[in-house]
């Protein structure tokens, strides 16, 4: 029998778990985020109107992500609740249904968004030179509505077995490709064209579509297959399964909707400002959003080990990782909020060229830098609840935030004052709403475990 990487997660320290399943994921998301500046960088040297029409996209970034969370989260839960209880095979079985559907579900998205990317991009730029590399990128980036979705589907399942190696090394091959490719298409070096910002888009495409190819080839060796490894096997749609798409996934998916409106909401209101305003908005919550990934690592670290202790009814332990992982991501948004804060004037210069631009995306971390902590206290109580099928819990503080963040864009800052700087503190100040909420169900739901309760099959 061949040597798995997935892990048994219902035995052993939950320390020691979470930080053996998140380094990988903090490894290869530091690597991300390098890429992710870089590209920013790339494409500043294109002028500013690359920049704004690139920022326009970013608000796109969390509808596909809003859509993978619908298939991914409600797979999450299954899978890592089946493995907890020994049902590989099942696992395998319903984790063949999930590629299925997200397949379907991505080639839909993708002909939508590329149907409306001239719609899209003239919500967020009343400039015409901005508004032409906004379209240019984001048909190209419309593919990975398909890509990404895929992408997040088979990461989950992976994730799920216990097993973050492979998510790594796939991540770091497809970031290595991604940030290669960039300059190559972007400006044309030798007999390649110089595709300007759709080659940024390209580059994207094609280092997505060969992480799909290495996850492919991984599913598909079955000879080398371990016990407990992941697989395809013949699909199974179970009594329930698409009620649970809409029930568990769907609640997780609008969370991540609503984000990516929060994001609309900005981007949209500050429309009239200039393009300083929307690129700073824009790329800078793409320079911010690179230092909650390690977030996102502890989150889902603490999702897969939360998801087999339900499903083999430790609630003890799932108790003891909720904990730790809220005060771990808790402490890391204070200091890291901190630096950024204070740092927010040299951050700006990743993305911004001239005087007024670097003024607007220093004042932009000035507001936004003070929400990380926030950050922390949302997205480990939201994936933990996900993984436990309770994503309708963190929806529920989701939807108030947005409303009042509603309330205070359209109607409270305008008639308080004209500095569009309040904007940005709108989004922090709401983000703490969410955050109270989500901590709060997240300590009802772990106190109402019913100790060493067997989750339902």
């Amino acid at each position: 029998m061949a040597r798995s990487a997935a892990r048994d997660l219902t035995r052993g320290p939950i320390p020691q778990h979470i930080i053996k399943l998140a380094t990988p994921v903090v490894i290869a998301m530091a690597l991300q985020s390098a890429y992710a500046l870089i590209d920013l960088a790339w494409v500043r040297g294109l002028g500013d109107a690359a920049v704004t029409g690139l920022s326009t996209s970013f608000q796109a970034f969390f509808i596909v992500l809003a859509l993978a969370q619908v298939v991914a989260t409600t797979e999450l839960a299954e899978l890592s609740q089946a493995y907890g209880a020994g049902r590989i095979k099942d696992a395998r079985r319903l984790f063949s249904s999930f590629s299925i559907v997200g397949v379907v579900i991505g080639v839909l998205a993708a002909v939508a968004a590329y149907l409306s990317a001239d719609v899209y991009v003239a919500a967020y730029t009343s400039s015409a030179a901005a508004h032409v590399a906004g379209v240019a990128y984001f048909e190209v980036m419309s593919l990975t509505f398909l890509a990404q979705l895929v992408i997040m589907v088979f990461g989950n399942a992976v994730r799920a077995s216990g097993d973050f190696h492979t998510p790594m090394r796939v991540m770091v091959v497809s970031i290595v490709v991604n940030a290669t490719l960039d300059p190559l298409l972007m400006y044309g070096v030798g007999p390649l064209p110089e595709l300007g910002i759709a080659g940024a888009a390209w580059a994207t495409v094609i280092a997505q579509l060969i992480a799909i190819l290495l996850y492919t080839r991984r599913f598909l060796r079955r000879a080398h297959l371990a016990e407990r490894d992941i697989s395809w096997a013949r699909p199974i749609f179970p009594p329930g399964f698409f009620t649970r798409l809409l029930t568990r996934g769907l609640p997780a998916g609008t969370q991540f909707f609503l984000t990516s409106a929060v994001l609309g909401i900005v981007m949209a209101s500050l429309k009239s400002e200039g393009d300083a305003w929307t690129s700073a908005a824009g790329a800078g919550f793409r320079v911010l959003q690179q230092t909650f990934l390690p977030l996102v690592a502890l989150g889902s670290a603490a999702a897969a080990i939360s998801g087999q202790n339900l499903g083999a009814g430790h609630a003890d332990r799932v108790r003891e990782t909720a904990r730790l992982a809220t005060r771990w991501a808790f402490g890391y948004g204070v200091v890291v909020g901190a630096l950024m804060f204070v740092g927010g004037g040299l951050a700006a210069h990743i993305f911004a060229t001239g005087e007024e631009a670097l003024a607007v995306g220093a004042e932009y971390f000035r507001w936004s830098a003070p929400a990380l902590p926030a950050m922390a206290l949302t997205f480990v109580p939201m994936f933990i609840l996900q993984a436990a099928g309770r994503a309708i819990l963190p929806l529920l503080s989701a939807i108030l935030r947005m409303a009042l963040l509603a309330v205070a864009v359209l109607w409270v800052v305008p008639a308080l004052t004209t500095d569009p700087g309040w904007i940005f503190g709108a989004v922090t100040i709401t983000s703490y709403v969410e955050a109270l909420g989500a901590t709060a169900l997240l300590g009802l739901f772990v106190r109402g475990i019913v100790r060493d309760a067997p989750a339902a099959a």
